[in-house]
């Protein structure tokens, strides 16, 4: 086979452009993809390579992927790629579904209004990157739609923990958009879900949070499943 024939798994030269965030979009894309592998480190001066950048560009967007929470730092090993197993999604679906359903409920609540126009807009922004069909856009209004949420609860320990728990929450919904990419699918998801909080029935948000969350997250597991067990019989 010539030179230019089949190539190595891999990050792809980012050749149209050299910011951050195009490094970014391809890094994230060949670790959803499996070209880079769970607990695989990051080696600076392979990838930079690979991708055609500088290794400062590199630096920038990996810390980017460390915060995202895709990379994690690690002693004496340096960069990785973070693993995500079944343990990982249904903790980080059982904390998101505590917490979340006390953030959906006190911004029902919302006495003056100022918290629900905040979710209206990013609402709004969630369906408008739909339309756009930008994939790193609409991941972008999928995070700051659920910051708001607990956000605009005005809970003064939830807007203490989202920080802490961003990274973890941003990692599952990456795995969510790259193993289903159904953007169709999660607008509808989610429009239940904001009907349910403007709705302002306790139980009807409990029931759609948990619904929005753990019950896709169970689909999640079973769709990586299926995927391994295909993967398998190849």
């Amino acid at each position: 086979m010539s030179e230019h024939g089949a190539r190595a798994a891999g990050p792809r030269p980012v050749t149209t452009q050299t910011r951050r965030d195009a490094v970014v979009d391809e890094l994230r894309r060949a670790i959803m993809a499996g070209e880079l592998k769970g607990g695989q480190p990051l080696r600076e001066v392979h990838i930079a390579q690979q991708l055609g950048v500088s290794r400062p560009t590199l630096r920038e967007a990996i810390y980017q992927l460390i915060h995202e929470g895709l990379l994690e730092q690690q002693p004496y090993r340096g960069v990785v790629v973070t693993s995500i197993d079944e343990k990982f999604i249904t903790d980080t679906a059982a904390v998101r579904v505590a917490l979340e359903t006390l953030a959906a409920r006190a911004l029902a609540e919302d006495p003056d209004g100022s918290g629900t126009a905040r979710l209206r807009a990013a609402w709004l922004e969630y369906r408008t990157a739909h339309r756009t069909r930008d994939a790193a856009r609409l991941h972008q209004a999928h995070t700051a739609l659920h910051r708001t949420i607990w956000d605009a609860s005005d809970n003064s320990m939830l807007k203490r923990i989202w920080p802490t728990v961003e990274a973890q929450i941003n990692l599952a919904i990456t795995v969510d958009e790259s193993t289903r990419s159904d953007p169709d699918r999660a607008l509808h998801v989610h429009e239940r879900l904001i009907d349910a909080i403007l709705g302002g029935d306790p139980d009807a948000i409990a029931a759609e949070v948990e619904r929005h969350t753990r019950a896709s997250a169970d689909e999640l597991l079973e769709m990586l499943a299926e995927r391994t067990r295909g993967g398998a019989g190849e």
